[in-house]
């Protein structure tokens, strides 16, 4: 229904005639029961009969003023019409919505006070929001003109701004306790030194050989892109400020995007509510990989696609594909969506045949290039699921509660979809491109990989393409599920409000003490920053893990704790944290790096050059000047 067609009906109806009392009072009570059940969830459960009680009371309470809640319309109105007592009404449904964190209040440990004060202030928010709006909506004056609005830069600019200043303060208070930071430095480095994207730091131990160059991982030419801005300002923080600025970006193709069936003001909150999804969100915070970057041509991508634009949508595509090898599956199902829309041959033809070329130029050509016959030694994603592809399946059939379905997977899924209403992208047929990424996420969930780790980069691609399917869903269909979610109101806000209210409280669930740990300050910063400082800037390195970052822009570099895995290390100095939950490592390395603690003080090789409390500082003489660039033949001796 159009906001005229809303107006002439508020302007006509009688202005003394009330609705029919179900109208008011279906919606109403749906809405008290659902806040109660919540309270009594979150925080009268342990109070047995007394709570029970008092859960009552609140259905009453709650009943009763969010019944009467169409009459404060006349404080802004001096008429209030039965359309608008019923909009008004509806409004109350919001409740509902706490439903859906349900499941973390059913677990044995509730979540704390703060956390469940947040989650009620969100959806008392979202009805007032709701409530106002549809105020506004009744007022043919208010309604929102054609008029064209800039996008507001302001407000992205100050949004990148904070998320690159806790970025930066993680790196400054070395919170970035993994090693890929330091290993993307370092690759940037060596490449502009004549090494193309090769680095000791992983190059030297995760394969059954050295290799020299990081395709042997991943076909990822993105990172071409990624060298002038590192040649400027040679940090890893450039990194950090670049993901970061591409990260806010992303709020330009939603807002294009949301802007094809929806007003200029629903736009810009489907955009604010697309960067605070928990999975782009912590993208700016999180360790930097290229994997991140996908989520911008991604969006153009599906923004051509949709305008129906060719070349553009070309030229975005072939960006997507540039960022990593997998995006091949993205592109052979953005051929299926093409089929299943019946849209021209072209549109079929390119993503499929690209897709299929690129998988076979990445996966027989670039990557076993690049490998020159080593292999992956670590553990694979899939190896907990079988060795072979029959018993992998036949392990996912016959145990699914083991290798799909585990309880981690479970939460995995609940945080991916309540930001966009659980079921609401699986109306829009775009959502097959989610699918390959999803089945790839559950199936390395349950074992060695963070694949289901909500912060982590596996799941920028089907957060993404969640999100848009269910923003085209939402304001595009005109089924009785996308009316209900939108609790049967007539402006185009209702969608991208309710939207960001559930993005920002699985925000909220999604965030505690570790990422509030991550940019605080340690009482050892100030020395670990000093004995950074000491090691030469030319100068071979084994260090702390944490301490990687850093330090990262040298040929080579390697981590302590997994020193007696590298094939050749070279390092002329080595730095030892003696305090072992500093490096936050898994514990089948600490052994080892109590050993290394132990016996590399009395190396007759090494110097100490620095000793505290907490840090040892060693120097190997003879290491000085010596190269650790691997002998290109040696995987054929």
């Amino acid at each position: 229904m159009s906001t005229s067609t809303i107006a002439t009906d508020y302007i006509h109806a009688e202005t003394n005639q009330l609705p029919k009392r179900p109208a008011i009072t279906l919606p109403v009570a749906l809405g008290a029961a659902s806040l109660s059940i919540w309270i009594w969830l979150a925080f009268l459960r342990s109070m047995h009969t007394v709570g029970a009680l008092l859960t009552a009371v609140v259905f009453a309470v709650a009943f009763t003023l969010l019944a009467y809640s169409p009459s404060l319309s006349l404080v802004f109105r001096k008429t209030t019409s039965p359309a608008l007592q019923r909009e008004l009404a509806r409004c109350a449904a919001v409740f509902v919505f706490l439903l859906f964190f349900v499941p973390e209040y059913a677990a044995r440990v509730r979540p704390p006070f703060v956390r469940s004060a947040i989650l009620l202030a969100i959806f008392t928010g979202l009805w007032a929001a709701l409530f106002r709006d549809s105020l506004k909506e009744a007022d043919p004056q208010d309604e929102e003109t054609s008029r064209k609005r800039n996008w507001p830069i302001l407000e992205a600019s100050l949004l990148l701004v904070g998320l690159t200043y806790f970025a930066v303060k993680k790196y400054l208070v070395f919170g970035y306790v993994g090693q890929d930071l330091a290993y993307f430095g370092q690759i940037m480095h060596t490449t502009l030194h004549g090494h193309l994207f090769w680095g000791s730091l992983l190059q030297d131990v995760l394969y059954s050989h050295p290799v020299t160059t990081d395709f042997a991982g991943h076909n990822s030419p993105i990172m071409f892109l990624f060298l002038p801005f590192y040649a400027i300002f040679q940090s890893p923080i450039t990194l950090l400020v670049l993901r970061n600025v591409t990260m806010v970006a992303c709020a330009y193709p939603v807002f294009r995007i949301a802007k094809l069936s929806s007003t200029d003001r629903a736009a810009r909150i489907w955009a604010v509510a697309f960067l605070l999804v928990p999975v782009i969100f912590y993208q700016s915070v999180f360790d930097f990989y290229p994997l991140s970057f996908v989520a911008l041509p991604v969006l153009f991508t599906i923004l051509y696609y949709l305008e129906g634009k060719f070349r553009p949508f070309t030229i975005a595509f072939f960006f997507t594909l540039a960022v990593r090898e997998d995006l091949a599956l993205f592109a052979v199902c953005l051929a299926v969506v093409a089929l299943v829309q019946r849209k021209s041959m072209r549109w079929i033809a390119l993503p499929l045949i690209a897709g299929l070329v690129w998988g076979v130029l990445s996966y027989k050509v670039v990557l076993p290039h690049a490998l020159n016959g080593a292999s992956f030694v670590t553990d694979a994603c899939f190896s907990h699921l079988g060795a072979t592809p029959t018993e992998m399946l036949t392990h996912v059939c016959s145990s699914p509660q083991t290798t799909v379905l585990t309880r981690n997977n479970i939460v995995y899924l609940k945080q991916l979809l309540t930001p966009t209403g659980l079921l609401l992208p699986f109306g829009s047929s775009l959502v097959i491109a989610s699918f390959p990424f999803l089945a790839i996420n559950l199936l390395a969930g349950a074992g060695k990989c963070i694949t289901t780790v909500i912060y982590a980069q596996y799941s920028v691609v089907p957060a993404t393409v969640l999100f848009i399917a269910a923003l085209l869903f939402s304001t595009n269909s005109k089924s009785k599920l996308a009316s209900i979610t939108r609790l049967r109101l007539s402006s185009s806000r209702v969608a991208p409000l309710i939207t960001l209210a559930l993005t920002v409280a699985t925000l909220a669930f999604a965030t505690g003490k570790a990422q509030f740990d991550e940019i605080s300050k340690q009482p050892w910063d100030a020395e670990a920053h000093k004995v950074a400082a000491m090691i030469p800037s030319d100068a071979s390195l084994a260090a702390p893990r944490y301490m990687l970052p850093a330090v990262a822009n040298r040929d080579c570099l390697y981590q302590t704790h997994r020193l007696y895995q590298y094939h050749h290390p070279v390092y002329e100095y080595l730095v030892l944290d003696k305090d072992w939950t500093h490096i936050n490592a898994a514990a089948e390395y600490e052994t080892a790096y109590r050993q290394l603690l132990a016996t590399a003080p009395i190396d007759p090789r090494f110097q100490v050059i620095y000793e505290s409390p907490a840090y040892l500082v060693l120097r190997d003489p003879a290491m000085h000047g010596v190269g650790c660039f691997p002998n290109a033949n040696e995987g054929q001796q």
